[in-house]
């Protein structure tokens, strides 16, 4: 009984004052962070907002076949760069073909040594390398000492030759023919003094 009349004399309002004064403490209210950034990103934001605007109007007003012509036309370019590529990287290069800069030559060791001459005589020292280089292949194939064929590399002659004379020419060849390198003096030495002994070597075997 004593409970009941005590709860019978708490005054309503009483209670709502206190609850009140006790939510209005410090630790039920929150505290303001600072916001450094807010600022700069505010400025940030609206100047995207202003610049991607147009665009996006942009793109609203082009009708959809355009963008799919735009599109099928970045894949086909895209193709094409790839295919370029890799067309590039499977091009013949001085290891993997040897008279592709002298095709046009005629197939005849004798006119080739002529030629060669020539070439030599006028300051074509590259051209004298190249076709001095041609005729030797020519003459390795009528000896037997390797299977010739226009488009036989130097990798196969060296493989079947295993000769150092002729890794030497062979070397000196692609360097010239293939890599840029300026032909010299010496090279034409080279070739006419190492030829004959590469010819003598594969009759010994």
């Amino acid at each position: 009984m004593s409970a009941v009349r005590a709860e019978q004399q708490v005054d309503p309002g009483e209670a709502r004052r206190n609850a009140q004064q006790i939510l209005s403490g410090r630790r039920f209210r929150s505290t303001s962070t600072p916001r450094p950034l807010r600022g700069p990103l505010k400025w940030l934001g609206d100047r995207l907002d202003a610049l991607f605007r147009p665009i996006g109007r942009l793109f609203e007003a082009v009708p959809a076949p355009i963008w799919y012509l735009v599109l099928a036309g970045l894949i086909a370019l895209v193709a094409w760069v790839v295919t370029r590529a890799v067309r590039r990287r499977a091009a013949p290069t001085g290891n993997t073909a040897t008279a592709r800069k002298i095709a046009d030559e005629h197939e005849d060791a004798d006119a080739l040594e002529r030629e060669a001459d020539a070439a030599e005589h006028d300051g074509d020292l590259a051209r004298a390398v190249r076709l001095r280089f041609r005729a030797g292949l020519l003459r390795l194939g009528d000896r037997g000492a390797i299977r010739y064929r226009p488009s036989v590399t130097t990798g196969e002659v060296r493989r079947t030759l295993d000769s150092e004379r002729f890794d030497g020419l062979a070397g000196t060849f692609e360097a010239v023919a293939y890599g840029g390198r300026t032909a010299a003096r010496p090279d034409v030495d080279e070739s006419r003094r190492e030829w004959p002994h590469v010819l003598e070597e594969s009759g010994r075997r």
